[in-house]
């Protein structure tokens, strides 16, 4: 999922505004890392599931907030069942079904239980490459209902560049790099995201990209003004999305936290 949805999710189960600042923040640096060496990092939902038992082992004191990972890992799981499976998600999806959660100290948190459950419940099989575009379309369409009716989730992304820094120990360990370089890869691509900036901007920017990726990877052109518009205009539709994404959202945590 997008950012936003991303510090939605956290907030969706926290409320206190210091653990939910810290949290959304590793749940968004989990995303941006992945350009650290300026391609995609593998296995990229998996990766966050070593992460968050790197830290439970390694740095016991930044328990229970390394569980955001855990939601991000969630919300990307939903994201694929709703919206469909990019051809470059398909390997990470194979990795994280066959993973020895035994042998990885995983027990405790059986992720692909959840996804097993909902996918009997609500994945539809998807059909040709237009099918995850519109995929990423309403994706977009639930970042700018967030926008318009959750204004504090900008600020928490405008503070997690800072925020960062609390976190910087855990990643630079695990991924073997200096804090500098991990922090100079968040900003970069928090920046991608125009945080704070005028809504028709973000929106552009966001539907901008889609466009790229359309014609790059799926040799499909797409008209970006009329996407845009009917994103911009379209409000009602935005909020009954981001609401729909929610209730499957808060299914998988509250039965990921029960298994």
């Amino acid at each position: 999922m997008l950012p936003r949805r991303h510090i939605l999710d956290v907030w969706e189960l926290v409320k206190d505004e210091k653990e939910l600042l810290s949290m959304a923040t590793i749940n968004l640096a989990i995303d941006a890392v992945k350009f650290m060496d300026g391609r995609d990092k593998k296995d990229h939902l998996v990766e966050a599931l070593e992460l968050n038992e790197f830290i439970c082992f390694m740095f016991p004191m930044k328990r229970p907030g390394n569980k955001s990972l855990l939601f991000h890992v969630i919300s990307d799981l939903i994201g694929l069942l709703i919206y469909g499976v990019p051809k470059k998600t398909k390997h990470s999806l194979e990795i994280v079904e066959t993973i020895n959660y035994s042998a990885k100290n995983m027990r405790i948190y059986p992720v692909i239980e959840v996804w097993n459950t909902l996918k009997e419940r609500i994945y539809k099989k998807k059909h040709g490459a237009m099918s995850i575009i519109e995929g990423f379309i309403k994706k977009i369409k639930i970042e700018m209902d967030i926008i318009e009716n959750y204004p504090f989730i900008e600020d928490i992304f405008f503070e997690s560049k800072n925020a960062l820094k609390s976190w910087l120990p855990s990643f630079s360990r695990y991924y073997d790099k200096k804090g500098k370089t991990i922090l100079k890869a968040y900003e970069k691509w928090w920046d991608v995201w125009k945080c704070k900036e005028d809504k028709d901007a973000i929106l552009k920017g966001m539907v901008d990209r889609l466009c790229l990726q359309a014609e790059t990877e799926y040799d499909i052109k797409l008209d970006n003004e009329s996407i845009f518009l009917s994103i911009k205009e379209d409000k009602e539709g935005n909020r009954l999305e981001n609401n729909y994404f929610s209730k499957w959202y808060k299914e998988g945590i509250n039965l990921l936290l029960k298994i």
